[in-house]
């Protein structure tokens, strides 16, 4: 017997083979093992998704260190987790638009001069794999006295960050607007915070760094998410005046 995926020789007793670590499939196509292969190979949510979630919260050093450390198993991999969260949350702002009816963007302009912003949020996934990297530079930075995680790592701690989060996110926004007529850019500040709590908990638990130290570096982080979400308001109103959504008329004080 040959292996399917790289026609290495087999015994009939293998299960996996042991060239290219790939399953042995003896059974006839059906329903079931498609679903089986399916939930391993994609979701994984029998062994890792639900415990990498449950575990972002308890024990997060945990998660973070082990990924490091070489464990590969025991927990999703962060671009993974990562992934799959950005996509439930690109799905979350499909619905929160278009069957909710939530006005995303403040409408600071009549309603004739308000530009199509749909792109922003059409492209929220790309523009979070973008934003990735500043982030890690960030906290690389503010914790660089510590000297325990190289900015590469510092990638793989923001990753599982930003997935749990965007869970969150849509765990929370699902319900929340579907029942409450609320406005999305107060939660939006609120969640924000949340976040940016959240996230120096983590940080804090893995450089086992004290509350005031914590606390200090969070309030400069604050300030550099502050800076770089002006940059990117800026790239954005550049983009919608180079397209012709925006005009400078619109942003003239009237």
């Amino acid at each position: 017997m040959d292996c399917k995926n790289c026609d290495n020789s087999l015994r009939t007793d293998f299960s996996y083979c042991p060239n290219c670590g790939a399953k042995i499939i003896k059974n006839r196509l059906s329903l079931k093992n498609v679903w089986q292969d399916l939930r391993y190979q994609v979701f994984n949510l029998d062994n890792t998704l639900f415990k990498t979630f449950r575990h972002l919260f308890s024990k997060p050093e945990v998660v973070v260190e082990r990924y490091i450390s070489g464990t590969r198993k025991k927990y999703m991999n962060p671009i993974s987790y990562f992934a799959i969260a950005i996509t439930l949350s690109g799905i979350l702002f499909f619905i929160l638009r278009k069957v909710y009816n939530v006005e995303l963007a403040p409408n600071i302009l009549s309603e004739d001069e308000m530009p199509n912003m749909d792109f922003v949020f059409d492209y929220q996934g790309l523009l979070s794999y973008i934003i990735m990297p500043i982030y890690a530079l960030m906290t690389w930075l503010l914790f660089l006295d510590k000297k325990k995680l190289n900015y590469t790592e510092h990638l793989v701690v923001n990753a599982y960050i930003t997935g749990q989060t965007s869970f969150v996110q849509v765990l929370i926004c699902l319900p929340l607007f579907g029942f409450f007529d609320i406005r999305y850019d107060i939660f939006n500040w609120i969640f924000l915070l949340m976040i940016l709590v959240y996230q120096f908990f983590v940080l804090g638990r893995i450089h086992q760094t004290g509350f005031l130290s914590t606390f200090a570096r969070g309030f400069i982080y604050l300030i550099f998410f502050a800076i770089v979400m002006l940059a990117l308001g800026m790239v954005i109103i550049l983009l919608t005046t180079m397209t012709g959504q925006l005009t400078l008329e619109n942003l003239a004080p009237k």
